[in-house]
């Protein structure tokens, strides 16, 4: 009898033992996963939390690259300087971010665009090359250059869209572009009536600003901020 008492407290003992074990690592994985998630929903969710994009050609090096935007007439008639603007705002974040390459100024593509007396836009990507003293072409046909909202004129709401190409010219010319995408912006970014308050000077300013960077950002790794994640 005092040996099956015994065996039933010893028994009972180790399902006790047992069963705490297990409740406590239980509650340790449940600890570990709630940590783990409320930590992912955090970076997730987190305004500030940010992801590295990959540049989508990164074989630019330290070669020389002249930009050469392209724009209409009718858009030239209206904003005269939107080739220079944009190729200023283009060398400012391509210079800050591709520190090896080396960039033609922009004022000697300005002085070949407008007063070199060579009809460029009829010149093949080779030719202007090497005009431009240059191993790559970059070239950019504005295909939308407006600061009004397409449903309500009355509004601003800047919009620049735009083809990229770039060319190799040296040390082998290449006729097709090593790289070919489109850009399209508006501005003020996820605005979905425009604005009223901003003056068309500092609407287009910073249309441009956006175009530029968005283009540039082709060309080199950069972070961009998560989205918070969708809840059902």
């Amino acid at each position: 009898m005092r040996d099956l008492l015994s065996n039933s407290r010893g028994g009972g003992g180790w399902s006790a033992r047992r069963g705490k074990a297990s409740r406590l690592v239980l509650g340790l994985a449940t600890v570990w996963v709630c940590g783990t998630g409320c930590q992912l929903g955090y970076f997730l969710t987190d305004p500030d939390a940010t992801k590295k994009v990959p540049a989508e050609y990164d074989k630019i090096g330290g070669r020389r690259v002249g930009i050469v935007v392209w724009a209409d007439r009718s858009t030239l008639d209206e904003f005269s300087n939107a080739r220079r603007q944009v190729t200023r705002s283009l060398l400012h974040y391509m210079k800050k971010n591709l520190e090896e390459a080396n960039f033609i100024d922009e004022t000697v593509v300005y002085k070949f665009q407008t007063q070199s007396g060579a009809d460029w836009e009829a010149l093949t990507h080779q030719e202007i090359a090497d005009e431009l003293g240059c191993d790559l072409v970059l070239r950019v046909d504005l295909l939308e250059f407006t600061t009004r909202a397409s449903d309500t004129p009355q509004l601003r709401k800047a919009r620049i869209s735009g083809n990229i190409r770039l060319y190799e010219c040296k040390p082998v010319a290449n006729s097709e572009p090593v790289y070919n995408a489109d850009v399209k912006i508006t501005f003020p970014p996820g605005s979905i009536h425009g604005t009223q308050d901003e003056s068309e000077t500092d609407l287009l300013h910073g249309a441009v600003e956006y175009f530029a960077e968005m283009v540039a950002r082709k060309f080199y790794q950069h972070e961009v901020k998560l989205k918070e994640v969708p809840r059902d």
